[in-house]
């Protein structure tokens, strides 16, 4: 039913899913996050596009304004963005999928099992797992080197200067969010499958999933025709912006480019409903908090905020189990966030940075509480 639904317009996959999955409570919460990014367009950002799931349903999929401010071309549910950070979500999925095939363990030590990477603490750095690595716990000084990273420093020639980053705590033992250790990840699952990394995303994740329009880097996203253009706040609104290069250096941090279309399939496939390539198994493991996670924006609102395999996750006003990803490049806002049990979420993506990325995550948390919880 999904594949055909894509192929409507964004009203009539409304008013479709609204006759198969009736529902007053369940057609508030959709129109609500529908106005509410309508209202987001019409106050000036340039675009957005949204998906949301309703038990297990593609409620709406829907694009907002243009591509590029001063253009012509509508954003639509098709419309590429770069995904930025939500692109570890699929490391770590491709990390247990080659887990559950015996080509690699979660505690599979990074040294010596990379042979070019080295630490500070050689002690304690014999230590850091792969698992480590993907749940942001390896004991390294938060971001260290990100800020490398976006001065278009080779990822080659930082992994040369690794050894210079101090630890802050024993490997597992505290949270520090990273781009350049995460990507190690990447060079760890590439080593074990004898495969590029990027064509083990396609091979077992987009293929089998039909995200027809997800790519990798920045030649895929250039490639996409249907694609937006990266925005930034200027005094007079936002003025469009060159894609930057610099995180794609870091494909399990951040490469992959996708749209909202692409996003519903892949939370669909974390409610379970794609076995053949996520087994419950799997995902359970990936769901699963590993370590406390202080550095979060949302944090003030949320309880129990965790960081597990990939993923963020917490319990919001007593409601526990949400899960979430939120990206953040050059002129690109993204965020995923989903409630597993109840198989109920929402993709917003939008073309510039703005603080609707944010606020909508709230939004979303609180018409979760008034119409779907125990509902």
């Amino acid at each position: 039913m999904l594949h055909k639904l894509y192929g409507l317009c964004p009203v009539a996959l409304l008013l479709i899913s609204m006759i198969t999955l009736p529902g007053m409570a369940k057609d508030e919460m959709v129109f609500a996050l529908d106005s509410y990014v309508q209202k987001a367009v019409k106050q000036g950002i340039p675009g957005a596009s949204l998906a949301v799931v309703v038990h297990g349903k593609v409620r709406l999929l829907r694009g907002y304004g243009v591509t590029r401010i001063g253009g012509k071309q509508r954003i639509n549910s098709a419309t590429v963005f770069p995904l930025a950070s939500i692109s570890k979500t699929f490391t770590s999925t491709v990390a247990a999928i080659l887990i559950s095939r015996g080509l690699i363990e979660w505690d599979t030590h990074v040294v010596p099992y990379l042979e070019h990477v080295s630490f500070s603490d050689p002690e304690l750095g014999k230590h850091v797992t792969l698992r480590h690595l993907l749940s942001h716990s390896s004991g390294l000084v938060p971001h260290a080197y990100t800020d490398l990273l976006e001065d278009n420093v080779r990822y080659s020639r930082i992994l040369q200067m690794l050894s210079r980053v101090r630890f802050v705590c024993e490997p597992g033992r505290c949270y520090g969010y990273q781009n350049v250790m995460y990507n190690l990840g990447a060079d760890m699952l590439a080593q074990a499958s004898g495969k590029d990394y990027s064509t083990l995303v396609q091979e077992l994740i987009f293929v089998p999933l039909q995200m027809s329009h997800a790519s990798f880097g920045l030649t895929g996203y250039l490639n996409s025709p249907n694609r937006v253009e990266p925005h930034v706040k200027v005094k007079s609104g936002f003025a469009a912006v060159k894609p930057a290069a610099y995180y794609y250096q870091v494909p399990a941090a951040a490469g992959v480019n996708a749209c909202a279309q692409d996003l519903a399939k892949w939370m669909l496939a974390q409610f379970g409903h794609q076995p053949g390539v996520l087994r419950p198994s799997v995902l359970a493991v990936m769901h699963k908090p590993h370590v406390r996670a202080n550095q979060y924006r949302y944090r003030a609102k949320l309880s129990n905020v965790y960081y597990a395999l990939g993923w963020r996750t917490f319990d919001y006003q007593g409601i526990a189990g949400f899960v979430h990803h939120g990206g953040w490049v050059k002129g690109i806002r993204t965020e995923m966030v989903f409630h597993p049990v109840s198989q109920t979420g929402m993709v917003f993506l939008t073309n510039c940075e703005t603080n609707v990325a944010r606020e909508i995550v709230i939004k979303f948390l609180d018409l979760y509480q008034q119409y779907i919880h125990e509902k």
